[in-house]
């Protein structure tokens, strides 16, 4: 039940009350109505202190003076009555303290609330806003970083310009900013120099090469280069010559996107003998040729054949292991080419003999007639003696001959003319004899076609010579 007041305003001496008296009287009031829910006794109500007032609706019933007098039932009476009346008064007295207490608790609230919108607002505002660096001359890829970490999305445009790097931010819009990120950002970067660019060259057989690698340089040639080689004739920092990748371009149509190599001379190379040599024994001649190469050292190769060492490994090497050698120096290196097969001397062996006298060698022996070597004699062999052929080598085949001796004509008779062809080519001819023969037909009781005579029967003859055959023609005389 709410505390009620009666009508102060009838209160002679009202401006004079104190607060403390407002708050006493307050106080009894909701005690009486407490009192009166639980039909308190008059004797209780007697007990409560500090009343200042109370209501004068109703002087007949009840009057300050009188209270003690007043019976229980014309104070019950007289509360009811004034518990109607409560809610029709126009002023309520509140308890000061509590109103404080609750506008500053209802401070307390607004202000958490303010606070909580601001705290939100500010974080959502950090969220989908980021401060823009200023990436003007830094390298685009550092602006993607960014852009990559801040998930901003980034867009580049690429000019050339010559006197900035390329790949370095030129031009930039909202820079040190604060943008959303829906936004993106414009950057202009650099593609350097034009290579495009048609580029006067100087005549560079007049510059030394200081300045030709300060024209490189002023002119930002990247595809130009500088090349110093030795020369035992043209002295150091002297141009030696120039050329140009593509055949094509000259010094009238180069430009910046060509590639042109100048070479200038290193003066005389050196003689020091500051390089290590290795032991070749292991290595291929291919290995030898690409240390060569490597150190600039010459390498002259010898072949041989050996008994011990397989083919293409080292024999020998003209500098030992572990000395060294300069640039001047050439080496010797000795390979081999493996087992060699040596061409045997035929005139040690006989005509059987002969075939097998060369093992792995393809050997062909013959014998032919010989005015001089006798019978079974060497005559000759179509290569040396003590020659060497190796596996990798295309080998002839040998010819071993030895002699049958002189020609001897044995007899033909019984043959027939058909006959001496075979017989002069097979005995004669393909064994080294010249020897011809000449027919001659005669009357004979033989039947037609046969030998009857020859003019060398059963004896020597030179080994070119002509023999008369008689062929019968088959009359009697």
């Amino acid at each position: 039940m709410e505390n009620v007041t009666p009508d102060l305003s009838e209160v002679a001496n009202y401006d004079a009350v104190s607060d403390d008296d407002v708050l006493a009287d307050t106080t009894v009031r909701g005690l009486s109505c407490e009192m009166l829910d639980e039909e308190t006794d008059a004797e209780d109500f007697n007990e409560i202190t500090d009343v200042k007032d109370f209501n004068d609706t109703s002087e007949d019933k009840l009057d300050n003076e009188n209270f003690n007098d007043v019976s229980d039932d014309e104070l019950a009476s007289f509360l009811r009555e004034l518990a109607d009346v409560s809610s029709e008064d126009d002023l309520v007295v509140k308890d000061q303290f509590f109103a404080k207490k609750q506008k500053i608790k209802r401070g307390i609230i607004a202000g958490s609330g303010l606070l909580a919108v601001i705290v939100i607002t500010w974080f959502y505002y950090g969220q989908t806003h980021v401060k823009l660096p200023d990436f003007i001359g830094k390298s685009v890829s550092t602006a993607q970083t960014w852009a990559d970490e801040h998930k901003v999305k980034l867009e580049v445009k690429r000019v050339y310009d010559f006197d900035k790097e390329a790949n370095i931010v030129i031009k930039e819009s909202d820079k040190n900013r604060t943008i959303s990120k829906k936004k993106t950002v414009n950057l202009t970067a650099s593609l350097g120099a034009n290579p495009k660019e048609k580029i006067e060259l100087p005549d560079f057989s007049k510059m030394p090469v200081a300045e030709a690698r300060e024209f490189i340089k002023k002119n930002k040639l990247e595809n130009t280069s500088v090349q110093l080689d030795y020369s035992e004739t043209v002295a150091k920092d002297t141009y030696l010559k120039q050329t140009f990748a593509n055949q094509s371009v000259t010094p009238e149509t180069f430009k910046r996107e060509d590639n042109l190599t100048l070479y200038y001379s290193k003066g005389k190379e050196p003689v020091v003998q500051n390089i290590d040599v290795p032991d070749f024994s292991s290595q291929t001649k291919e290995q030898i040729n690409t240390w060569s190469k490597e150190k600039g050292v010459k390498v002259a190769f010898e072949t041989a054949g050996s008994e011990t060492i397989e083919a293409d490994k080292v024999i020998s090497q003209s500098v030992a292991k572990g000395q060294k050698v300069s640039k001047a120096d050439i080496m010797i290196i000795k390979l081999s080419l493996g087992k060699p097969m040596t061409v045997p001397d035929f005139s040690r062996f006989t005509f059987d003999e002969s075939s097998g006298a060369a093992k792995n060698l393809p050997v062909i022996s013959k014998q032919v007639y010989n005015d001089t070597v006798p019978y079974g004699g060497f005559i000759s062999q179509s290569i040396p003696a003590g020659t060497q052929y190796f596996a990798k080598d295309t080998i002839p085949d040998i010819m071993a001959v030895y002699s049958l001796g002189r020609v001897y004509i044995k007899d033909l008779k019984g043959q027939t003319e058909g006959d001496l062809q075979g017989t002069f080519y097979n005995d004669y001819t393909s064994k080294g004899a010249n020897i011809a023969y000449r027919v001659q037909y005669v009357n004979s009781p033989e039947t037609k076609g046969t030998v009857v005579g020859q003019s060398s029967l059963n004896e020597f003859v030179p080994l070119s010579c002509t023999i008369f055959i008689q062929i019968s023609n088959g009359h009697e005389k």
